[in-house]
């Protein structure tokens, strides 16, 4: 039998598993916005917890099928935060893709495209609780996507900047995945699909990530992958 997603409800706490063994927190706000929050376990007793205790690691818009795929758990008895304010600005990247090149002339080198014709991207606002009306059917900006550019080019340079906001696009399994992953092992927020279109310098922690984005070397590859990390 197909695994069911997990049904939307805000204010809905949840266990995420990263990788195997590794959960994390998060909390359902408006469809399709997850909010995680900087706190990991290597099992899911988590208790009564209280998530406002917990610091925001990032808020992420979400495909459907990442709850679907992820493992999760419903946690009925957790307290959720639902005071909290989430920020409504964002890094909204370029649109067509371009070829990337990741630890070239070593024995892991990657060459694969990614999101964005240029590096880099536009600082933006988009307000997650925001909801058409007849009256508005769509966003404000000409796009429809967004509500305001704030900052036409951000500086490739510019850390701080680009380290505080949230890309636009959408979290997926199991990048997402492993991204929280990474978040855990780094004891920060990390996102690699931000560092690759900035032009950041690539650690090799990031290699299952790459792999993932890159697509896996084929599809028994891409089963190893999953099998061994995330399933």
């Amino acid at each position: 039998m197909a695994k069911r997603a997990t049904p939307w409800k805000e204010g809905k706490v949840i266990s995420i598993e990263t990788r195997k063994g590794t959960f994390v927190l998060a909390q359902m706000l408006k469809s399709p916005f997850l909010r995680f929050y900087n706190v990991f376990r290597e099992d899911e007793d988590w208790g009564n917890v209280d998530v406002s205790v917990f610091e925001t690691l990032f808020t992420k818009s979400i495909v459907a099928a990442f709850l679907k795929h992820s493992n999760v758990s419903v946690l009925k008895n957790a307290i959720p935060d639902l005071e909290r304010k989430d920020s409504d600005t964002w890094i909204n990247g370029k649109s067509g893709n371009r070829k990337v090149k990741v630890w070239e002339g070593t024995e892991d080198e990657k060459e694969f495209y990614i999101l964005g014709s240029e590096s880099g991207g536009s600082l933006v606002k988009k307000d997650l609780w925001w909801s058409p009306t007849p009256e508005m059917r769509t966003r404000p900006h000409p796009s429809g996507v967004i509500d305001s550019v704030i900052l036409e080019e951000i500086p490739l340079n510019s850390d701080n900047i680009i380290d505080d906001h949230e890309l636009t696009s959408l979290g997926i399994f199991p990048l997402t995945n492993e991204r929280l992953y990474l978040c855990y092992k780094a004891g920060k927020n990390v996102d690699p699909s931000k560092d690759l279109k900035f032009n950041r310098e690539i650690p090799k922690d990031y290699k299952i990530a790459i792999e993932i984005m890159s697509g896996g070397g084929g599809k028994e590859n891409k089963e190893k992958i999953l099998d061994t990390y995330f399933r």
